[in-house]
């Protein structure tokens, strides 16, 4: 808690976790906050996104640095202050940003290098909802495997936030999409987005259906953000030469890689992260500008999001982890 005079500080509910451990850790309080300093703004964020990597730094698959912490890496707001050296940015300005740790709070202080101003037409929920999804979706498609009209793809995950990006973008480029879903529930939404055919995850026959539908020739490339229960049924439909990109992991990472029986076929397996894409203001904003054109034109449709108070994070958070959810999942301050 800052040392603040109560004209100085400015109060902000937020969420802390005093421990790592299961969803309960997440704690409703307050914090107060100062002035942004050199290079820094102001932000009262008017929405969070959650995503999965959320789970990883509170369960303690991922470290982190102190106690008490801050989770959350995106959002969007408007500025509400400015601090000394910042001349790109204003009062008043809406902006959203993507992996800057601390973001499950109403107000926050960070600096600019990693700000996007949010575009007229799109609103503030919508970014919050998109940029490290519709990020993720941008590399996955353009750069680690470029999708053209053709090809056969196969996205796990397929009504997920990121699988449903995936799904809608690679069937603009002209790709033929085969997704897998978790429930007989999210079968529908995954058709929404576009899939071409659908699955269950733990589906009999999967193997033998997608031999039917590539006729023999199998898949271009696989987009994999499930891994341990999704891995080794995928590479046995994966074409000679293609793909499978593994860039999550929300069900454990995938057990005994055959790595000899992948160079027997060609098959490159890649496990991307985004910062290896995106290294600097100028990537950003070219990252930024084509995630925000897909939306405009209409490539994402609607976007599904599902909204929670910030005050239930802990729900949130419970819900993504038993694959409740469907799209996107906002938190609201």
């Amino acid at each position: 808690m800052l040392d603040l005079n109560k004209e100085e500080a400015y109060r902000s509910s937020a969420i802390h976790i005093d421990r790592q451990g299961d969803p309960s850790v997440l704690t409703y309080t307050e914090d107060l906050i100062g002035e942004p300093g050199p290079g820094e703004v102001r932000i009262r964020q008017a929405a969070i996104g959650l995503n999965f990597v959320d789970t990883y730094f509170r369960s303690g698959a991922f470290p982190v640095k102190a106690f008490p912490y801050i989770p959350g890496i995106e959002a969007a707001g408007v500025i509400e202050a400015v601090g000394s050296w910042v001349t790109d940015f204003k009062v008043g300005d809406r902006v959203a940003y993507h992996f800057i740790p601390g973001a499950y709070a109403e107000v926050r202080i960070v600096g600019t290098h990693q700000l996007v101003h949010v575009p007229d037409g799109v609103t503030l929920e919508e970014a919050a909802a998109l940029l490290v999804k519709g990020f993720t979706a941008r590399m996955l498609v353009k750069e680690t495997y470029q999708v053209k009209p053709g090809d056969i793809v196969l996205v796990h995950a397929a009504a997920g936030g990121v699988g449903s990006l995936v799904t809608k973008w690679s069937k603009s480029l002209g790709a033929t999409v085969i997704g897998t879903v978790g429930s007989e529930g999210k079968k529908q939404a995954a058709l929404e987005n576009g899939v071409d055919h659908v699955f269950l995850v733990d589906c009999e026959g999967f193997g033998k259906s997608v031999a039917e539908i590539t006729k023999g020739e199998g898949i271009n490339v696989v987009y994999d953000g499930v891994g341990k229960d999704t891995f080794a049924e995928s590479v046995g439909q994966i074409r000679k030469g293609g793909k499978i990109v593994l860039y999550g992991s929300s069900s454990g990472q995938p057990e005994q890689i055959n790595h000899a029986a992948l160079r027997a076929r060609s098959i490159n397996m890649l496990t991307p992260v985004l910062n290896a894409y995106i290294t600097d203001y100028e990537s950003l904003q070219t990252f930024a500008q084509d995630t925000f054109a897909a939306l405009q034109s209409g490539i994402f449709g609607k976007l599904a999001i599902t909204q929670y108070p910030l005050s239930q994070a802990a729900q949130a958070h419970s819900d993504m982890e038993s694959r409740k959810t469907t799209g996107s999942v906002i938190l609201v301050p």
